[in-house]
């Protein structure tokens, strides 16, 4: 199954045993993406084509499409069908809601639903109380990501991040920079850990700790010289405290944190940490509202 997703449901299903899985959060506008596997447990198994569209999914216990009687495939015995299914389109704007397999009496996932700031905010120029009020939603190739902000400890590192986001900067990036037991680096436009973004930032070091799920922002040896590039804590990492700029942390999105910090790669500097030989990307970047998400 696709790790980048919450396995929701094992279930049989007449001859069949069907597995799906699908996030836990959701952002109208961002692909939503449900995965269905089948297996025939004996031969001449039936499964209705319904069930391989949105069709086959109940959100709040009302069907995501029209289930028609007509149009079976036909499994033989042992085959197995894969299918990925957006459902992005046919879930629209809504609030939090349930999802469930049709027919399927296993509790159903509480996904999250989360807002989009509308396009042109002005991040740079926002009053601390307001920055509060955006989170950061990644969507990576390993699973979703949620970051809360600390504007009140690192204000302008706050600016940056939300800005970044929110233009798209971040899209297509990697984390170039993984060490087990310690953190994940990313945001860099050349992937190298040598790219920049629009700006540097001054040191707003506080009080924050390094603890696992922590967001802080990568620099040379000039204190001054934090751009784009920013970490997340894989495990607690105390020296760091008061010589970096801690700015935020992970509120969802801890076993993506861990799939991408194992990824093999090339080794860098001999302590541990790698450049992974497949890419791990950052594939969309969206500032949300705070007040979307329940805490």
């Amino acid at each position: 199954m696709n790790p980048a997703a919450l396995v929701l449901a094992c279930l049989p299903v007449g001859d069949l045993l069907v597995t799906f899985e699908a996030p836990e959060l959701y952002v109208p506008g961002v692909p939503y993406v449900a995965r269905i596997e089948v297996t025939a447990k004996r031969g001449d198994a039936a499964l209705k084509a319904w069930q391989l569209t949105p069709a086959g999914f109940d959100v709040d216990g009302s069907p995501l499409g029209r289930r028609t009687a007509r149009d079976e495939i036909s499994v033989a015995e042992g085959d197995v069908i894969v299918a990925s299914i957006d459902l992005s389109e046919a879930l629209g704007a809504r609030d939090d809601f349930r999802l469930t397999l049709a027919d399927s009496s296993d509790a159903p996932l509480e996904v999250d639903a989360l807002s989009a700031v509308a396009e042109g905010a002005d991040f740079m120029s926002m009053n601390e109380g307001a920055l509060h009020q955006n989170l950061v939603f990644l969507r990576t190739n390993q699973g979703d990501m949620l970051f809360e902000v600390w504007p009140g400890d690192a204000p302008n590192h706050v600016r940056n991040f939300l800005d970044l986001a929110h233009s798209r900067f971040y899209e297509d990036t990697t984390f170039h920079r993984v060490m087990p037991g310690f953190m994940i680096q990313g945001g860099d436009p050349e992937g190298t850990g040598n790219g920049n973004g629009p700006r540097t930032l001054r040191a707003e070091f506080n009080e924050r700790r390094h603890d696992r799920g922590v967001l802080s922002m990568a620099r040379t040896g000039d204190p001054d010289s934090a751009s784009c590039q920013f970490f997340v804590i894989h495990a607690d990492s105390p020296q760091l405290d008061g010589q970096y700029t801690a700015f935020g942390r992970m509120l969802v999105g801890f076993d993506a944190l861990d799939r991408i910090v194992r990824a093999p790669g090339r080794p860098i500097s001999g302590r541990g940490d790698v450049t992974p030989f497949e890419r791990q990307i950052i594939e969309r970047a969206v500032v949300v509202l705070a007040e979307s998400k329940r805490r």
